[in-house]
């Protein structure tokens, strides 16, 4: 395969030689800065061959590197062999960002005072071009952009790349029914009115596909396991406008529009109409979900384009009380369906059961839960060395057999009507090592240390870090991702701004952990070659207290399966830490078995206990 990826580039690089092109960016990316894109939009996979969800493609003239972060190192190493492009680790030292290469790249080049840096302007953020603007500034160059949406899709066309790339359709938008609906539409969009008279504005644009669904209580089915439409919403103090593709305009979309005086508007006519609705106006968009393209017919037209959200963000994030009474709800069945799933694991014989056949049993379990309307992304079933991979993806033809020695990871999740859900384990087969559980205990004590944590009001997912990583930082060692991110509700299993990590800029960096928001707790520890280990679970954030000190605030767990206790180390553990675990299994033990089975109950009733 790395021959065919080869011709592309080089087809690629003869063009930029041509057009008089410097470096041309090729992402995985719509024109909605979505974290997942349906085939028609995975460009970069077609040009070198990696799959994973982040990674940038950079291509010049004589050579060609992709970035990529630590959860897919080891992954992108494996798909780029044979290549000849240059994997740069985002995050580690002396590597550089993409725009840090760049500007360092012609620095020293007096007599190329502008560069031209190739994109598709209508998938590139007007964030990410601005960034690097700024970096060339700094070295006293300018960049100019050249715009192409059909340089790279023709160079797969005449290397006889799949149909999926030429051609896409939107699937049908449906109406959440009331019960579902966790906030009123008129109250949503109201929000966003008075956001844009404190801020002197005429419209408000989102580009985001999970913030316009969540805005108007609908969903869609356009990209792979999250639930949206491609779409774009405009609020002004008279309209509310959705752009939605055609064919997906149903009756009931129609009628639901109408009574709530959204005015419906073509997709594909979206900058003709942009033009419309926004000459001369003062338009608040955030840059990072905005195209380049869309960015420049506003200003094109005379709009005043100020970055903001006017406070969706925090809308969506902090859930109110019937969505997470629904979401509650469905975490208990979800749980109950992966206990399930590790008691049905517990009977089969080590050696006759594949890592696919596992992910296959789970997802079918799921879809016995009646709310169930599919997973929430792939599932990750992996063995051993696999399991080192952080987002590893079992192929049926291509996986390994669970065998005696080594562990198991399935990091899993749902949506459902009610909520959407993620969580991992890691189980042994057979008898583990000394050293796999007291990796297992430290990420273990990792986790319900987050878990159980107390803390002021105002904290910051960067303050709170520290306690999941602290038991692995005691014996040197680290986890290349964050510890957790926020989960929409029925929407994308990764949503901000709130985040738990080691460090972060802008609003995901800093954006205060507040009641009603949810977060996972995934601490992990990954060695190349040998095995993997994470657990997740999932975290509601709620008042715990307010006293003279002020308000502090607690985490309480929405995950409930337990953790297998055959690689708990207690030696390991302070008494605290091991009360905690004791606790925590006995809460699963008490909301989950009135779900299962005798034979089931039985089962957990000895996976809890920790004696």
């Amino acid at each position: 395969m790395a021959t065919i990826y080869k011709t592309r580039i080089n087809i690629l690089q003869h063009k930029l030689k041509e057009r008089n092109i410097d470096y041309f960016i090729i992402s995985d990316a719509d024109s909605h800065h979505s974290e997942y894109v349906c085939d028609y939009y995975k460009i970069r996979s077609a040009f070198c061959g990696f799959t994973g969800s982040n990674g940038t493609l950079l291509v010049g003239r004589e050579d060609a590197y992709l970035w990529t972060d630590g959860r897919y190192f080891i992954q992108a190493e494996k798909e780029l062999k044979g290549s000849d492009i240059i994997l740069m680790r985002m995050g580690e030292k002396s590597v550089p960002t993409i725009r840090e290469f760049l500007a360092k790249r012609y620095e020293t080049e007096s007599e190329k005072m502008s560069v031209t840096i190739g994109c598709d302007g209508s998938c590139m953020m007007k964030g990410a071009m601005d960034e690097i603007r700024d970096a060339f500034a700094k070295v006293g160059k300018n960049v100019q952009f050249y715009y192409d949406s059909n340089l790279a899709r023709d160079i797969l066309k005449e290397t006889g790349a799949q149909e999926k790339y030429f051609q896409f359709k939107s699937s049908k938008i449906r109406v959440l029914p009331e019960p579902l609906q966790g906030k009123c539409i008129d109250n949503n969009i109201q929000s966003i009115r008075d956001a844009l008279i404190k801020v002197r504005a005429d419209v408000f644009l989102s580009a985001k596909l999970d913030t316009n669904m969540y805005l108007l209580n609908i969903r869609g089915e356009d990209i792979t396991y999250n639930p949206v439409a491609f779409s774009y919403v405009l609020v002004s103090d008279k309209n509310v406008v959705l752009f939605v593709k055609e064919e997906a305009m149903t009756d009931e979309l129609k009628a639901y529009a109408k009574q709530h005086n959204i005015r419906l508007e073509n997709y594909n006519c979206f900058e003709k109409k942009l033009t419309f609705y926004t000459t001369g106006k003062t338009v608040v968009t955030e840059f990072q979900s905005l195209s380049a393209k869309a960015h420049e017919v506003l200003t094109v037209n005379n709009a005043e384009v100020v970055e903001g959200d006017c406070g969706v963000a925090l809308l969506q994030a902090i859930k109110s009380k019937k969505e997470i009474e629904l979401i509650k709800n469905i975490y208990i069945k979800d749980s109950a369906a992966v206990c399930k799933f590790f008691y049905w694991l517990s009977r089969q014989t080590p050696g006759t059961i594949t890592e696919y056949a596992a992910a296959c049993k789970m997802d079918a379990l799921r879809k016995e839960i009646p709310e169930n309307r599919g997973l929430s992304f792939n599932t990750i079933s992996a063995y051993g060395a696999n399991a080192a991979m952080m987002h590893y993806e079992t192929k049926e033809n291509d996986c390994a057999t669970l065998e005696n020695g080594n562990v198991f990871l399935l990091d899993s999740g749902g949506q459902y009507d009610g909520g959407t859900t993620d969580v991992t384990r890691t189980v042994v087969i057979g008898e583990p090592t000394e050293e796999m559980k007291q990796n297992f205990t430290r990420v273990v004590r990792g986790m319900l240390a987050l878990q159980n944590a107390v803390f002021m009001k105002g904290c910051i997912g960067m303050n709170l870090d520290i306690l999941a990583r602290e038991p692995m930082w005691e014996v040197y060692m680290d986890y290349k991702c964050g510890t957790g991110h926020g989960i929409g509700y029925m929407l994308n299993v990764h949503e901000g701004p709130q985040a738990i990590r080691m460090r972060g800029s802008g609003i995901a960096g800093q954006t205060e952990i507040a009641p009603g928001m949810i977060v996972s707790d995934e601490p992990g520890i990954y060695l190349e070659g040998k095995y993997g280990i994470r657990m997740e679970n999932i975290l509601l954030c709620e008042e715990a207290c307010e006293n003279h000190d002020g308000i502090f605030l607690k985490f309480v767990p929405l995950t409930y399966v337990p953790v297998d206790m055959r690689l708990i180390n207690k030696e390991e553990m302070e008494p605290k830490e091991w009360i905690r675990l004791v606790c925590y299994q006995q809460s699963v033990y008490e909301k989950v078995s009135p779900l299962l089975s005798d034979e089931e109950r039985r089962w957990l009733k000895k996976e809890t206990d920790c004696q």
